[in-house]
C-alpha cells in the first residue's frame, strides 16, 4: 500500500472533457469545442497543464489537423476549420496534455466526428457481413482455471466495433450445449460454467454458422478464480484456487488511486472470501486486485458504485416556437458556482442525438481505455436490468491501465514534463546520430517583442525551452553554441502524441433518408461562406502579451532615427553607443559591454540579440544594414538565460522584425512553428441593430456557441441569440464543471417556425 501511495503521489491523474458544438459536419464548416481539464481523483478542475493539444484523426489513424489550445484554470476554447481537402467519413477528435502523453492513448479524450465533403464522391462502403461477428471472453478475475466455476462476460461486435445482440452456445468436443450466450443490450452479457482442460470449446452465433470464427480462453492448470456478489450494505469477494498452495491472499482495492480497502486472508479448503462495506468504496470505478504472498497481481476485476455528485443546471428559455430572426433569451443556474459552455443548433438527420456529456465521461469513459457504446444509457437508471448491464461492462474492460510490477519495484519513469506555465519547445540535439549531452541551444523567434531562450541539452540530447506568449504560426531559429556546433544535428520534436493508437473510427454510412438533409446543409454552408466568411469566418481575439522584453527594461536605449544615419553598423556602434566597445580581433568583431555599476568593462562577450534571435557572430551583426533598425538596446550587467552567463547584452530590433534581411548562419536550423491557436470569434448577426442588413440571407444551422459561461451560487445567468431563416427543431445543450467537481448537462428543445406570408 505505501508503494502505491508512493506511485500515486507521482503519477497525478489528469482527465480532459471536450464539449464539442455537434458530431457531423460539412467540410466549409467550422468545429468549435470547449476543453475541461480535471484531476482523476476528485474530477474538481485541474490548472496544472497550461495547454492542451488537440487532434482530427483519419481513418489510418494519422492527424490531418492539429492545434494547440491555451488553458486557463482547468479550461480552454478553440475552434477547427474543416477544409475541402477532408473526405467523406468518420474522424477521431482527440484531445490531451503534454502530461497524458506519460499514460496510454487510451485515456486521451475521443469521441467520433462524423464529415461530409459536399464535393467529392464518397468512398463505397460495404455493409457488415454475418461472418464479420466476433465474439470477446473475460473470465471474471482475468482467468479460467481447471474444474473451477466461473463467470464469464462476453461482448458481440460487427466489423465497426459496434455490439450486437445475436444469441449463441458454447459447446465441448461432444456438441453438447455447455452455456447458452445471451446479450442484454450492445452486444454484453454473462454466462457461468465450469470450465475444463482437454476440452476442445466451439462458440457458434444463431444464424451464423461461423463455429471455428471466435475462440475461447485458455484453461489453466492451476490459478485463481474470483466471484464478486452484491448485496445492499456490502461486497462479497470470493477467490477459490487449484493446485497453488495456501499461503495468504491479498485484496486491495481503490477507485481513481484512492485507496478503499486491503484486506489479507489465507485459503481454507482451497477457498476465502473478502467482505468489504460498500461505504467504504469511493464511487465510480473501482479496481480490486488480488495478490498472492509473492505480491504478484493474480486476479483483478472492476466494480462501478453509482456517484451521487451532479451538477444541477436549471435551463430556461423565453420562448418555445420563435420566428426566423428572433431574438431567444435563455436563463441559467446551477446548484453550485461553476463553468458552462453551450451550444444551440438544429437536429435533423444528420444530427438526431446531442453527443456526448460530461458526467459519464468523468465517472465512466474516462476511465476505460476501450469502447463503452451510449456510456448515459448506465446513469438513466438505477434498475437492477441497468445494474446488471454496468457489470458486464466492467467485466469486459479486464485488466487495467497498472504495471503492478513497476509500481512494486522502480520508481515510475515520466519523460513528458507537464506545461505548468508555457508552451514547452524541445530540441534534440545530436552528434553523429548520438545524443550530444551538456550542449548549450539557443532559441529565438524574430519578431517586434524581443524573446530569447537558452537551455543545456541532458542525456538525451534535449533542450528544453518554455515559450512565453506563442501564438499562432511563427518562425523559431536554434543554434547550438560550442567549437563543434557545425557538427550538430538539430532537431524539433513534434509535441503531439506519435505512437500507434488502436481506437479507430468506425466507417460512416451515407443512408438515402439524409439525402435531402444533406442537400439543404450544404447549400446553407455554400451560402453562409459565400456572404460571411471572409468578413467573420477569419476573426480571430488578439492575445493581449506582454510587450516587455524578456530582460526587462534596458540600461541604455537608442532610436536610431533620433541619429544622424550612418551607412555602416560599425560606425552607428562607435559614435552613438558610448556603453558598447567595438574590438575588431583577428577572428573578427567583438563587443565589450561597460559595466555599470563597477564602472569598468564586462569580462567576456555579450549576448547579441537580433528581433530577439541569438547572433554567435558579431560579423554578421555588422553586415546589417543600419537603415532597417529602429532600435538598439544595452543591458550593462551580467545577465542569466537559463543556466548560462552572458557579459551583458546588446539586443538590435529592425523595423519589420525580419531580421533585417541576415542570411542565417548554416550551423543553425529556421523552421516554421504553430504557436498557441488564436481564438476564433463565433460569428453571430444580432437583428435589434439597426446596421444588420434584413436582406443579407442567413442560413445558419448552429444558432450559438458559446464556451464560457461562469454562474453563481445565487444568480441567473442570461444568454440570448437570433433564430437564423431556417426552420425546424433545434437543441440548447449546456455541460459544466463546478469548483468541488461536480458535472452536469441539461437540454431543452425549441422548434423555430416558418415565416408567416404577410
Amino acid at each position: 500500500m505505501s508503494r502505491f501511495a508512493e506511485y500515486r503521489e507521482k503519477a497525478l491523474t489528469e482527465k480532459i472533457y471536450a464539449h464539442i458544438d455537434r458530431d457531423f459536419y460539412l467540410t466549409g464548416e467550422t468545429l468549435w469545442f470547449k476543453l475541461y481539464a480535471a484531476d482523476g481523483c476528485l474530477h474538481r478542475p485541474l490548472d496544472i497543464s497550461k495547454v492542451a493539444y488537440v487532434e482530427l484523426l483519419g481513418t489510418d489513424g494519422e492527424p490531418v489537423l492539429q492545434a494547440k489550445i491555451l488553458m486557463e484554470e482547468g479550461r480552454g476554447h478553440g475552434s477547427l476549420f474543416l477544409p475541402a481537402s477532408l473526405a467523406t467519413g468518420n474522424y477521431r477528435f482527440r484531445a490531451y496534455t503534454h502530461w497524458m502523453k506519460n499514460f496510454p492513448p487510451g485515456f486521451f479524450y475521443h469521441q467520433v466526428i462524423s464529415i461530409v465533403n459536399p464535393f467529392l464522391v464518397p468512398d463505397q462502403r460495404t455493409e457488415k457481413k454475418e461472418s464479420d461477428l466476433r465474439v470477446w471472453f473475460f473470465p471474471e478475475g482475468g482467468h479460467l482455471v481447471n474444474g473451477l466455476e466461473s463467470k464469464i462476460a462476453f461482448r458481440i461486435t460487427d466489423h465497426t466495433g459496434r455490439g450486437v445482440n445475436r444469441p449463441g452456445a458454447i459447446l465441448d468436443g461432444k456438441g453438447d450445449t455447455i452455456a447458452s450466450i445471451l446479450p442484454q443490450r450492445f452486444g454484453l452479457g454473462h454466462f457461468v460454467m465450469t470450465p475444463y482442460t482437454g476440452v476442445r470449446y466451439r462458440v457458434v452465433l444463431a444464424s451464423t454458422g461461423a463455429a471455428n470464427r471466435h475462440s475461447f480462453p485458455e484453461v489453466q492448470e492451476a490459478g485463481y478464480v474470483m466471484r464478486l456478489e452484491e448485496t445492499t450494505e456490502r461486497l462479497s469477494v470470493s477467490v477459490r484456487t487449484s493446485g497453488v498452495g495456501d499461503g495468504p491472499l491479498f485484496l486491495f482495492a481503490h477507485s481513481r488511486n484512492i485507496v478503499a480497502v486491503a484486506k489479507v486472508g489465507r485459503p481454507e479448503g482451497n477457498r476465502v472470501v473478502f467482505h468489504l462495506n460498500k461505504r467504504d468504496v469511493p464511487e465510480g470505478i473501482c479496481h480490486i486486485t488480488l495478490f498472492n504472498e509473492q505480491l504478484q497481481p493474480v486476479c483483478e476485476r472492476l466494480y462501478f458504485k453509482h456517484p451521487d455528485r451532479k451538477l444541477g443546471i436549471d435551463l430556461q428559455i423565453s420562448q418555445k416556437t420563435p420566428g426566423p430572426r428572433k431574438k431567444v433569451s435563455v436563463s441559467l443556474a446551477t446548484s453550485v458556482p461553476a463553468n458552462l459552455s453551450m451550444a444551440v443548433f438544429r437536429l435533423d438527420s444528420l444530427t438526431p442525438r446531442y453527443g456526448k456529456e460530461i458526467y459519464p465521461y468523468l465517472w465512466l469513459t474516462s476511465d476505460l481505455a476501450g469502447v463503452v457504446e451510449s456510456p448515459e444509457y448506465y446513469f438513466g437508471d438505477t434498475a437492477a436490468m441497468v445494474r446488471s448491464q454496468m457489470d458486464n461492462l466492467m467485466l469486459t474492460h479486464g485488466w487495467r491501465r497498472f504495471d503492478w510490477e513497476a509500481i512494486r519495484n522502480q520508481t515510475p519513469a515520466f519523460p513528458f514534463l507537464p506545461e505548468t506555465r508555457e508552451h514547452i519547445v524541445t530540441a534534440v540535439v545530436k552528434e553523429d546520430g548520438q545524443p550530444r549531452r551538456s550542449v548549450f541551444v539557443h532559441l529565438g523567434s524574430p519578431g517586434k517583442i524581443v524573446r530569447a531562450y537558452g537551455a543545456w541539452t541532458n542525456a538525451e540530447g534535449e533542450a528544453r525551452f518554455e515559450i512565453k506568449d506563442f501564438y499562432g504560426p511563427r518562425r523559431i531559429i536554434v543554434e547550438g553554441a560550442g567549437e563543434s556546433a557545425g557538427s550538430f544535428d538539430i532537431t524539433i520534436a513534434d509535441p503531439f502524441y506519435r505512437d500507434p493508437d488502436e481506437k479507430s473510427a468506425p466507417p460512416l454510412l451515407i443512408r438515402e433518408t439524409m439525402k435531402n438533409d444533406l442537400q439543404m446543409r450544404s447549400i446553407a454552408m455554400q451560402v453562409q461562406d459565400i456572404y460571411y466568411y471572409e468578413e467573420y469566418g477569419t476573426r480571430v481575439q488578439i492575445p493581449a502579451v506582454d510587450s516587455t522584453a524578456f530582460y526587462g527594461e534596458a540600461d541604455a536605449t537608442y532610436f536610431l532615427d533620433d541619429y544622424t544615419r550612418f551607412p555602416l553598423m560599425e560606425e552607428v556602434m562607435r559614435e552613438y553607443v558610448p556603453g558598447v566597445f567595438v574590438r575588431k580581433r583577428k577572428d573578427g568583431f567583438h563587443f565589450v559591454v561597460v559595466d555599470e555599476a563597477n564602472r569598468g568593462v564586462l569580462a567576456g562577450d555579450p549576448m547579441v540579440l537580433l528581433d530577439g534571435v541569438p547572433i554567435t557572430d558579431v560579423d554578421d551583426i555588422m553586415k546589417i544594414d543600419p537603415l532597417r533598425v529602429r532600435k538598439l538596446e544595452v543591458v550593462k550587467r551580467p545577465y542569466h538565460l537559463g543556466q548560462a552567463a552572458f557579459s551583458g547584452i546588446v539586443s538590435y530590433t529592425t523595423y519589420q522584425g525580419d531580421l533585417g534581411g541576415l542570411e542565417l548562419n548554416p550551423r543553425s536550423i529556421s523552421l516554421d512553428y504553430e504557436g498557441l491557436q488564436m481564438k476564433r470569434i463565433f460569428h453571430q448577426p444580432r437583428y435589434d441593430q439597426e446596421e444588420i442588413s434584413q436582406r443579407m440571407p442567413d442560413q445558419r444551422f448552429l444558432l450559438h456557441w458559446e464556451p464560457d459561461i461562469a454562474t453563481g451560487a445565487n444568480d441567473r445567468h442570461q444568454v440570448a441569440f437570433f433564430t437564423s431563416d431556417v426552420p425546424g427543431q433545434y437543441v440548447i445543450v449546456v455541460q459544466g464543471l463546478s469548483e468541488d467537481g461536480r458535472a452536469g448537462t441539461a437540454t431543452t428543445v425549441f422548434t423555430v417556425a416558418p415565416p408567416v406570408n404577410e
